[in-house]
């Protein structure tokens, strides 16, 4: 009878051993996001190294570890642990949108960067910044219709943010579309007042010399903020007489 039973008992142990493994992963885990946000860096990481060593698969933590290794400036162990929790969770946003922030900020690799934002995007296509960050990737390459498009989209989540703005006027201001520019910015100004769609919007009306559309842009904005109408009047004070 004793036997019959050893091979039941042996799985219950095995069970509630991996369970109790899996139990202080994420005790250490814990305990290393508690060192992290009590700027103990060197803690934080050894916890969370802790953590993966009784779970290969936590994902969380190889991120978490990347975070660290990038603040401190080691980009080739922040890639590798970001690029680690994607072989678990190739679905991991914050994954994809380090690796994209990586690549475009400290290698300056746009193709590469561009591959995780995009992949982010798949994951999650409410995420203002990595538009906006895909629009300035494209207006860098100088495919300004694409960075039209991203930018257009970031607003189209947040239409009062304000990086996308900028985005968005360089790329029509780089292509001279200023009539579609202008089109743009009202409809962003029919969802809300934003200061940078009427300055934006006046600086395209002074690209074609319409004066009178450039100070109806100025007017509304010096309602709302004086010192960017300021700069627009400037701008529009250099216009050539009609």
């Amino acid at each position: 009878m004793l036997k019959k039973c050893i091979p039941v008992l042996v799985f219950i142990l095995l069970f509630f051993g991996a369970d109790a493994q899996q139990k202080n992963a994420a005790y250490y885990f814990h305990q290393g996001i508690q060192f992290k946000n009590n700027n103990n860096p060197a803690d934080a990481a050894a916890s969370f190294n802790k953590a993966i060593s009784l779970n290969k698969k936590f994902d969380s933590a190889y991120v978490e570890l990347g975070h660290l290794y990038t603040q401190a400036r080691n980009t080739p162990a922040g890639i590798y642990n970001y690029k680690k929790a994607l072989t678990i969770n190739p679905a991991y946003t914050v994954a994809l949108t380090s690796l994209g922030s990586i690549y475009k900020n400290v290698t300056q690799n746009l193709d590469s960067s561009l591959y995780y934002y995009h992949a982010a995007l798949h994951t999650d296509s409410s995420d203002r910044e990595t538009y906006t960050a895909v629009a300035w990737i494209y207006n860098t390459q100088k495919d300004f219709d694409q960075g039209i498009f991203y930018a257009v989209k970031a607003l189209d989540v947040d239409n009062n943010y304000k990086p996308a703005y900028g985005e968005l006027a360089h790329a029509f201001r780089s292509t001279k579309k200023f009539a579609e520019a202008i089109v743009q910015f009202k409809k962003n100004l029919a969802i809300s007042v934003v200061d940078l769609a009427y300055l934006y919007s006046g600086y395209c009306y002074t690209e074609p010399n319409n004066k009178e559309g450039a100070m109806e842009q100025y007017e509304a904005l010096n309602k709302i903020n004086e010192k960017m109408a300021a700069a627009l009047k400037r701008q529009i004070d250099k216009m050539p007489a009609n």
